[in-house]
C-alpha cells in the first residue's frame, strides 16, 4: 500500500509576511501589485485531448492561469483569472499534476503499456503539489481544484484510509490494464490459463518460463489436455481445439496431412485427428430434419425450383441479408397463381405470388373489411376473420407442401441438403468442462465455514472453469445450488490469472449485500469496491465513478439500480441506436413499398420506434457534441467483465420483427435497462475483440417468452448469429420455431383464433448452441436436499358481489361500457387498452371486491377471511417451535396511513378473530432501512415475529427468514413463473 502523505500547515499568508515578523527592524519593502491582463485572448496551441470547456492551463511562458472557452477542432479562447501570488502558484502547480496524470492514463489506457518515466513525473508532481499546499483534498484546495473542468476526476488521485488520504493505485502501477505477473501460476495448469491469456494459444516457452520445467514436462503432464494443431501451427487447449466446428476442422487437417507426409509433427496430428474425429456429432439424416419454408440458410434456388414446380411457371427468389427481406417474381402468372391461390379481400386481393412472399416470411395479410359507414361517411372497418383464416390456408398449404416436395427429390439432392444443414448447425462440440484440478489458492474456507459453507461443490468448480475457459458464460443453475459462490470465486480466479482485468459483480438491491459479504468471507485480503447508498448520492456519484477508474480493485460489486446510474460510452450507443435505426428504417421502406398489403399496426409501430430512437440518438449526439460532464463512463472504468446476478432482470432487449399480431413476443420496444446493459457488454466484446465478456446467472434464464433464449444469444453470440446468418428475431425464428393459429378462451370465456410460436423445432441444435456456453444443474444434479414442497390450492367460491360483478366485467370486456363498472366512459387511449383494463378489475375483484371500492362490506367467504382462518390454524398448530409464515400479495399492499388494504384487514382478523398478538405480525413495507429489514428478518428466524407480509419484490429475494417457516401463502398469482414461490 502507498505510504499515507503528511498534510503539512497550510496558510494562505503570501510569503512576504513572513519575512517581516523575522526581522522587524527591517521595514519589508512593499511589493508592487500584479496587475493581470484579463482580456480574453486565442490558446497558444491546439488543446490536448483531456482539456474541454473550463479546463485551468497556464498562458505561453506561465506567466497567467485562466481556463478554456470556445473550443474547437483548430484552437481556443484564454480567458484568464484574477489569481495572483501563492494562489496563481498552486493553480500552476495543480495544472502540471492534472496533465502529467491525463498523459499517463490515456497513453496507458490506449497502449496497454506501462510508462514507468511517465509514472514518475506523475509522483514528483503530487509530491510537489501536497509538500507546498497538502493534500488535494484538503479544505483549502478543494475549491481551486473544482474551479477545473476535470475537477472531480483529480480529486480521485486520493483516497481515504484510516483517516488519512493515500495515492490512488495509478501512482504505483497502471489502472487501465493488468501487468503481467507470474508470482501465483504454480502448475501447468495455471501456466496454461495464463499463457491462453496473454498469448491466445498454447506457448511452450512462455510455460516453461513461468513453472521452470522443460517442454516434455509440461507436454507430459497436459497430455490429453493440450494438442497440437497444424493449422495454426501450434498447441491448443482441449477445450479450444476439440470444440466449435469440428466436422470443418477435420476435413482441413486430413487435407494438410496428405500435403505434408513427411512431417515430423505426424504423430502428434494424428493423435489430435483421432479425438476431433471421436468428438464430432452423430449426423442427423434427412428423415429426421424439420424444414421450415422461408430459413435463410437454405438456398433460394431450391424455394425458387419448388414454388416453379407449384405455380407451373418460372419463379425467381431472392434474399436481402441486410433487411432480412425475400423478394419474389414470376415469368408470367398461371391460373394457380391469379386463380387457384387468389384470395379476395374487400379492399384488395392476394394473388399467389402475395401470398409467396407472406409464406417465406411466415406472415399473414392483415385484411380488413367495411361493415358500414359512420357520420362522416368514412369507412368502419373491422379485420376480416374469414378472408384472414383463407390466406392463411393457402399460405399454409404453400409451407406444408414444401417438405412434400422435397421428400419426391433425388437422395442427391436430400444428401446435399442434408450436409449443408449438419455442417451449419450439427457440427459443434461443447467440451466437458473438469474443473476438479483447480486449488483456489487465494480461497478461505474457514472464512466460508462461518457463513454455513463447507466447501466447493464440483459443480460449482465446473462452472468456474467454465467461465474461465470461456470468458463468460450462462450459469444456469437451480435456486440454492450456489451460484453467489460462483460469482465470487470466478471473478477472483478471472482477477488472479489475469483473464480480467477489473470485473464487476451486480445483484438485486435485497441481496447484493449477501453477495459481498460471501466474497469477502471467501477472500479477506481481497481489495473490493462495495458500493453503497451513500456512495451514489448526487454528490458522492463522481468521486465513486473516479474512484473505480483510478484504481485496482479485485472486484467492484453494486446492485442493479445503481449499475443502471453508470453512464455508457455515449459514441458507442451512437453506433448502436444507429444500428437499430438503420433496420427500422429499411424495414419501414420495405412496407411501404408493399402499400396496402402490410398491417397499419405494424406501419406505425416502426414509425413510434423510429422516433423513439431518433429521440434517442440525438440526445446521444448532443451528449458528444457538448462533452460538459466530467463524470467517467463505463468503458472510462476499465471494468472488463460483468457477472450479472439474478439476469432474467434484464431479458426486455429490443428486438426487429414482422409478427406484430403474434401473441406471447414480449415488447419488441424493450427496456432502457436492458439497452443499458446491452452498451455495456458491447463495449467489453469491442475490448476483447470476441464474443461473451459478460457472465449471466440465473435460476430461471427463460421466463416468460421464446424471443428471450434469442435475445440472450443477442447479448453474449452477437458474432457467433452472424456467422449462422442470423442477424434478427425472424431469421433466428425461422430456423428454430414453428408458428401455428389455434383456438383459445379470451377473458370473456370466447373461443377466439390465437397466432403463437407453439413450438420449437432442431431442438437438439438449439440446445448445442445454447450448452456451448452454459452450465446448467438442478438442485439434485448438485446434490442439494430441499424440504418437498406441497402445494394446496385453496377453491373458494365467489361471494354474491364478485358473482354479479364478474358479469358486468364480461359485458364490459365486450362492449367496452365503462359505465358498467361505475366508472366514466373510456377515452380514445382506454379503449385501446380495455382488456387490460378488464383484467386488472378482474385481479383486484378475485382479491377482494374493496379493492375495487371502499365501500364494498366484508364477508365472511371472501379471500382475506379464508387467509386469515388457514394463518391462525398453522399458527396454533405449530405454537410449540414458534413456526412462521409468509403472506406474499403484490394487490393491496400495506400503505401508512388510515387508507384500507389487504395486509392491515388480515392483520386486523387475525389479532380480533384468532388472538394472535399484534407484535408476531408484520409488514417488509415498515422497514424503510437495511438495519430495520435485518431485524425483522432476524426476529421470524428466532420466532418472535411469526407472520410477514410482503410483495414478490420486496419479499421474494434475498430475505433469508426460513429457518421456521411453515407455510406460504399466495394471495394473488404473479405473472411469471420466476415469481412464483
Amino acid at each position: 500500500q502507498p505510504e499515507a502523505v503528511a498534510a503539512p500547515a497550510v496558510t494562505d499568508t503570501p510569503s512576504e509576511a513572513v519575512g517581516t515578523f523575522l526581522f522587524p527592524d527591517i521595514e519589508a519593502e512593499k511589493p508592487k501589485e500584479e496587475v493581470v491582463d484579463l482580456s480574453p485572448r486565442a490558446y497558444h496551441r491546439t488543446p490536448e485531448m483531456h482539456l474541454r470547456e473550463g479546463s485551468l492551463v497556464a498562458d505561453r511562458g506561465r506567466h497567467n492561469i485562466g481556463y478554456l472557452k470556445d473550443i474547437t477542432p483548430y484552437g481556443a479562447t484564454f480567458q484568464p483569472l484574477d489569481l495572483k501570488g501563492y494562489q496563481k502558484e498552486k493553480a500552476l502547480q495543480y495544472v502540471l499534476l492534472r496533465d502529467a496524470y491525463e498523459r499517463l492514463y490515456r497513453y496507458e489506457s490506449n497502449l496497454h503499456e506501462a510508462n514507468v518515466p511517465w509514472r514518475e513525473h506523475l509522483n514528483t508532481c503530487y509530491d510537489e503539489f501536497v509538500m507546498r499546499y497538502g493534500n488535494l483534498n484538503a479544505k483549502q484546495n478543494v475549491k481551486l481544484v473544482m474551479m477545473d473542468a476535470g475537477g472531480r476526476d483529480i480529486l480521485s488521485l486520493e483516497r481515504a484510509e484510516n483517516g488519512k488520504f493515500v495515492k490512488a493505485d495509478i501512482f504505483e502501477r497502471p489502472v487501465s490494464f493488468s501487468v503481467e505477473s507470474h508470482a501465483n501460476v504454480g502448475s501447468p495448469e495455471e501456466a496454461l490459463s495464463a499463457s491462453l491469456n496473454k498469448f491466445g494459444t498454447v506457448d511452450l516457452d512462455y510455460m516453461r518460463e513461468i513453472t521452470d520445467s522443460t517442454a516434455e514436462d509440461l507436454l507430459t503432464a497436459l497430455q490429453g489436455r493440450i494438442y497440437y494443431n497444424p493449422l495454426v501451427t501450434g498447441y491448443e487447449i482441449k477445450d479450444r481445439f476439440i470444440a466449435g466446428n469440428v466436422i470443418e476442422k477435420a476435413e482441413r487437417i486430413e487435407a494438410w496431412m496428405g500435403e505434408n507426409p513427411e512431417s515430423e509433427r505426424m504423430p502428434e496430428v494424428k493423435q489430435a485427428l483421432e479425438a476431433l474425429k471421436d468428438a464430432e456429432p452423430p449426423r442427423i439424416a434427412f428423415e429426421d430434419l424439420d424444414f421450415n419454408f422461408g430459413e435463410r440458410w437454405i438456398p433460394t434456388g431450391v424455394y425458387a425450383a419448388y414454388m416453379s414446380r407449384l405455380f407451373d411457371t418460372e419463379v425467381k427468389i431472392a434474399y436481402s441479408a441486410s433487411m432480412d427481406e425475400f423478394s419474389v417474381a414470376c415469368g408470367y402468372r398461371t391460373m394457380k397463381i391469379t386463380d387457384e391461390f387468389l384470395v379476395k379481400g374487400y379492399y384488395r386481393n392476394y394473388d399467389g405470388m402475395h401470398l409467396l412472399k407472406h409464406a417465406l416470411h411466415n406472415t399473414c395479410p392483415d385484411m380488413m373489411k367495411s361493415i358500414g359507414r359512420d357520420e362522416h361517411g368514412n369507412d368502419i372497418k373491422v379485420r376480416d376473420s374469414e378472408g384472414i383464416q383463407l390466406a392463411n390456408a393457402k399460405i399454409d398449404e404453400i409451407r406444408n407442401g414444401f417438405s412434400e416436395w422435397l421428400e419426391e427429390q433425388s437422395p442427391q439432392f436430400k444428401e446435399r441438403l442434408t450436409t449443408m444443414y449438419n455442417r451449419k448447425f450439427n457440427c459443434f462440440v461443447r467440451p466437458k468442462y473438469d474443473g476438479s484440478h483447480q486449488t483456489f489458492p487465494d480461497l478461505n474456507l474457514k472464512g466460508l465455514a462461518s457463513r454455513g459453507i463447507r466447501s466447493v461443490y464440483p459443480s460449482q468448480m465446473d462452472c468456474v472453469w467454465m467461465l474461465k475457459q470461456n470468458g463468460g458464460g450462462i450459469c444456469d443453475h437451480e435456486v440454492g445450488t450456489g451460484k453467489t459462490l460462483i460469482m465470487c470465486i470466478a471473478a477472483h480466479e478471472m482477477k488472479r490469472l489475469n483473464l480480467a482485468h477489473k470485473p464487476m459483480i451486480i445483484g438485486l438491491k435485497a441481496n447484493v449485500a449477501e453477495i459481498a459479504a460471501t466474497y469477502q468471507a471467501a477472500y479477506p485480503n481481497a481489495r473490493i469496491l462495495y458500493a453503497s447508498e451513500k456512495d451514489f448520492s448526487t454528490a458522492n456519484r463522481v468521486r465513486f465513478f473516479n474512484n473505480i477508474k483510478n484504481n485496482d480493485y479485485d472486484c467492484v460489486i453494486m446492485s442493479h439500480d445503481q449499475f443502471g446510474k453508470i453512464p455508457q460510452s455515449p459514441e458507442l450507443q451512437q453506433r448502436i441506436l444507429q444500428a437499430e435505426l438503420d433496420t427500422v428504417e429499411e424495414n419501414l421502406e420495405v412496407l411501404r413499398q408493399q402499400g396496402k398489403n402490410v398491417s397499419r399496426a405494424m406501419l406505425k409501430g416502426l414509425e413510434k420506434r423510429k422516433h423513439n430512437l431518433e429521440a434517442k440518438l440525438e440526445k446521444v449526439e448532443h451528449a458528444i457534441k457538448s462533452r460538459t460532464d466530467d463524470v467517467v463512463d463505463f468503458k472510462q472504468m476499465g471494468i472488463d467483465h460483468i457477472f450479472i446476478d439474478e439476469s432474467h432482470q434484464f431479458k426486455n432487449l429490443t428486438f426487429n420483427t414482422r409478427h406484430d399480431r403474434v401473441a406471447g413476443l414480449g415488447n419488441s420496444e424493450g427496456s432502457q435497462k436492458a439497452l443499458n446493459m446491452l452498451f455495456a457488454i458491447r463495449t467489453i466484446q469491442e475490448r476483447t475483440g470476441k464474443d461473451l465478456g459478460a457472465t449471466f446467472l440465473s435460476g430461471t434464464t427463460i421466463s416468460n417468452s421464446l424471443t428471450e433464449l434469442y435475445l440472450l444469444f443477442k447479448y453474449l453470440r452477437p458474432k457467433e448469429l452472424e456467422r449462422q446468418d442470423i442477424r434478427c428475431f425472424d431469421a433466428w425464428s425461422a430456423i428454430f420455431a414453428k408458428k401455428t393459429t389455434d383456438f383459445e378462451f379470451n377473458v370473456t370465456n370466447n373461443v377466439v383464433q390465437k397466432e403463437r410460436f407453439r413450438y420449437f423445432i432442431k431442438v437438439p441444435e438449439l440446445a448445442a448452441f445454447y450448452n456451448e456456453i452454459t452450465d446448467y444443474r438442478t438442485a439434485e444434479d448438485v446434490g442439494v436436499d430441499r424440504p418437498n414442497k406441497n402445494e394446496i390450492l385453496h377453491h373458494i367460491p365467489p361471494t354474491p358481489e364478485q358473482e354479479d360483478f364478474i358479469q358486468k366485467l364480461m359485458q364490459f370486456a365486450k362492449t367496452g361500457d365503462a359505465t358498467l363498472l361505475g366508472r366514466l366512459p373510456l377515452s380514445e387511449t382506454e379503449e385501446k387498452a380495455k382488456m387490460l383494463i378488464a383484467t386488472d378489475y378482474a385481479r383486484k375483484m378475485a382479491l377482494d371486491m374493496r379493492m375495487i371500492d371502499p365501500h364494498y362490506e366484508d364477508h365472511p367467504d371472501n379471500k382475506a377471511s379464508h387467509c386469515a382462518k388457514i394463518i391462525a390454524e398453522y399458527y396454533q398448530k405449530y405454537d410449540a417451535q414458534k413456526g412462521t409464515q409468509f403472506v406474499f400479495s403484490d394487490l393491496g399492499t400495506y400503505q401508512p396511513g388510515d387508507g384500507w388494504n389487504v395486509y392491515s384487514e388480515i392483520k386486523r382478523k387475525l389479532t380480533e378473530d384468532y388472538g394472535i398478538p399484534p407484535s408476531e405480525v408484520r409488514f417488509i413495507q415498515e422497514c424503510k432501512t437495511d438495519k430495520a429489514r435485518k431485524a425483522v428478518i432476524d426476529a421470524m428466524n428466532a420466532g418472535t415475529v411469526r407472520v410477514l407480509f410482503g410483495s414478490t419484490s420486496m419479499l421474494g429475494t434475498g430475505v433469508n427468514a426460513q429457518k421456521r417457516c411453515v407455510a406460504i401463502h399466495h394471495l394473488d398469482t404473479p405473472w411469471v413463473r420466476h415469481e412464483v414461490a
